[in-house]
């Protein structure tokens, strides 16, 4: 419950207490940076506390991932989503089978295999163009088939730069799970390519949030290029 939270504070909810923690606390600080001062009330403190266990992954020392996940470049349910991905805490169908489930076992998307988390996010046809035009046709970048954020922990390029791609990978990656439930809860499915607008779309304004935060021109031109400034 307290997770929830912790949530709603990144997301930034339309909610009086949510802004009032936003006004009297956060001001303009990155939430999961955030440390609060020792005279703060003891239900803050313990707030922040599972903030730091969430983003820790309730471990002592913090895995070489963590800055994959929590980027400030990438949106807060962006962020969220991945590291319930990292912790392969997702529900897929295979998942609810072991559960003793009674379902379906093949992906909803395509239909041509049974849905797992690896089938799901780079398996499945319709993912794959997902991620291509959010990420390897729009930066150039390519990825490894598989979840692999030691990869992305260890990629090269200025924060920035990586910042930016790990940004879409996550951004993508939160679609293709929102696409996934609305096609299975409402029969819906959005053609990849508008989703890969959605994804680039939601990064660019993130950055456009954060330009004054960019001050090499390296990094300018390059955002330019890549058309997410």
């Amino acid at each position: 419950m307290v997770g929830k939270l912790v949530n709603w504070i990144a997301e930034n909810r339309d909610s009086i207490w949510v802004q009032w923690v936003h006004w009297n606390h956060i001001r303009r600080r990155d939430w999961f940076e955030y440390i609060p001062s020792t005279n703060s009330s003891w239900v803050w403190r313990r707030i922040c506390k599972v903030k730091q266990e969430i983003a820790h992954g309730n471990s002592r020392s913090p895995v070489c991932w963590i800055k994959v996940i929590w980027t400030k470049w990438a949106l807060p349910k962006h962020q969220f989503m991945g590291w319930i991905v990292a912790h392969e805490a997702l529900n897929t169908v295979d998942k609810l089978i072991s559960y003793g489930m009674d379902v379906d076992p093949v992906c909803l998307i395509c239909g041509q295999a049974n849905e797992s988390l690896n089938h799901l996010y780079f398996t499945c046809q319709y993912s794959r163009r997902v991620l291509l035009l959010s990420l390897q046709q729009n930066t150039g970048c390519s990825f490894p088939l598989v979840i692999d954020l030691d990869w992305w922990s260890s990629r090269g390029g200025t924060k920035v730069q990586r910042g930016s791609q790990i940004a879409l990978f996550l951004g993508a990656i939160y679609s293709i799970w929102y696409q996934r439930n609305k096609c299975r809860f409402d029969a819906v499915l959005v053609h990849p390519n508008q989703i890969a607008l959605q994804v680039i779309e939601g990064v660019r304004n993130r950055i456009r949030g954060r330009e004054k935060e960019i001050k090499n021109a390296n990094d300018i031109n390059w955002l330019c290029q890549k058309h997410l400034m």
